[in-house]
């Protein structure tokens, strides 16, 4: 038995074009396998001059990508064109009340806006699927709305931004600053020329919320989410952070608490031959803990054409098949709006501070903590060590023991009013998960 489908395409990028590439040549194998014969009926994008790797006149053009989903002979639109409003927002929504199957790679657009969408693709019953808008070729939406459908997920965490985890491995095994690491992930095409989503943690977050939403109930949202980025880690962090036994990686975690969801982005130590910890370059690894299956890992390639178009050929397969859950796992009815719950029980965390060289910094620096109920597990000074440009501070490393992020913060604002720092401190949470 055969099934057909009609085609349309919005966006024409490296991720559109393949995906044209890819149905294209797995065509024989995809009817084979699934009884899937597909035509490609029309395509879209801003430019129809610019040059692409497939070939514009094998198709019908649309200026409008809107008419796509107006065009009674397409059966399923594909958004990639991306952003969370305009053409991306406009054209799901047309899509999803003209009752036609919709496939994204957005995820900007779901995590804005995932509660109008839920509401009407439920209300429409449509097939919406966007495997391809978490971790690129790793099968975590799939994972948790039909192979975990009966556990409990009491934490997803990982690391979910393959931009960032090469800028921090490139900072790690090559001893490279921040901003020469990043020229290379834009060298090698792994970073925008503007990659502020990247590095500021916004597009873990966007991400994470997503993942959130499917494990928890609750409809995606950033409002709850706390986010900071890598903009302000250095060399010399990964440096000590290897001496004490770690790694330094962008983690975006999402925990089951007493009265809420705690979120987060953050950079986090993780054991340096740990699950995340030996993750490098621009892959992703998703780490899910339940209440049967245990911790469950999925690693792969977090982005790009190839793992990317995979995910999207997969949810055309399983439109086909007439496979179709819930946007989120439940009905629109049955899900929550995110709450408010920052609670984050103690963890360890690591403290950089530059310390002025003058008689007693330390001793008020460690008076300083021990005011705010934060005990010292680890330490390094060393005073030979400087800042290239800075002759009078001294890096002083700290590991502590357990404490609260109340207490933490407490500490760092007490000490940014004193004389005892050349520099703003950073401090970092340790990941015991991993």
């Amino acid at each position: 038995m055969s099934n057909s489908i009609n085609i349309g395409i919005a966006g024409l990028g490296t991720i559109g074009c393949g995906v044209v590439n890819n149905l294209l040549r797995n065509q024989e194998s995809l009817k084979e396998k699934y009884g899937l014969d597909f035509e490609i009926i029309g395509v879209s994008a801003s430019n129809k001059t610019k040059k692409r790797s497939i070939n514009l006149e094998d198709f019908n053009w649309y200026d409008d990508p809107i008419d796509l989903a107006k065009d009674k002979n397409i059966d399923l639109v594909i958004e990639l064109v991306g952003g969370e409003k305009g053409i991306a927002y406009d054209l799901a929504i047309e899509t999803i009340n003209n009752k036609k199957g919709f496939i994204t790679a957005n995820k900007a657009l779901l995590s804005t806006n995932g509660k109008i969408l839920s509401e009407l693709s439920c209300k429409n019953n449509v097939f919406f699927g966007y495997e391809a808008a978490v971790a690129g070729g790793i099968p975590i939406i799939k994972t948790l709305k039909s192979g975990l459908f009966l556990d409990k997920i009491n934490n997803i965490f990982g690391i979910l931004n393959g931009t960032s985890n090469f800028i921090l491995s490139r900072m790690n095994s090559a001893n490279k600053s921040f901003e020469d690491a990043l020229s290379e992930a834009q060298e090698l095409g792994y970073a925008e020329a503007d990659p502020s989503f990247d590095i500021n943690g916004m597009d873990a977050a966007h991400k994470l919320s997503i993942l959130s939403a499917i494990s928890f109930g609750e409809f995606p949202s950033l409002e709850n989410t706390s986010v900071i980025g890598i903009e302000n880690i250095q060399t010399i962090d990964h440096k000590y952070a290897k001496e004490f036994g770690y790694k330094i990686k962008l983690i975006g975690k999402s925990s089951l608490m007493k009265g809420g969801i705690s979120k987060e982005i953050s950079p986090m130590l993780v054991k340096k031959d740990g699950s995340l910890g030996t993750v490098e370059g621009v892959s992703n690894v998703v780490c899910i803990n339940t209440d049967y299956n245990g911790t469950l890992i999925l690693e792969g390639e977090g982005a790009g054409e190839g793992p990317t178009s995979a995910s999207v050929l997969s949810d055309i397969v399983d439109f086909a098949q007439g496979i179709k859950s819930h946007l989120f796992n439940k009905p629109f009815d049955d899900l929550l709006d995110s709450t408010n719950n920052n609670e984050i029980s103690k963890r360890c965390y690591y403290l950089r501070v530059f310390l002025v060289d003058q008689k007693g910094s330390m001793a008020k620096f460690t008076s300083i903590l021990e005011k705010n109920g934060i005990s010292i597990d680890q330490v390094i000074q060393r005073g030979d060590l400087h800042l290239k440009d800075e002759k009078n501070s001294t890096p002083v490393i700290i590991l502590t023991y357990p404490v609260d992020s109340d207490s933490i913060n407490s500490a760092f604002s007490e000490l940014i009013k004193t004389d005892l720092i050349s520099l703003n401190p950073i401090f970092l949470p340790v990941l015991k998960d991993n």
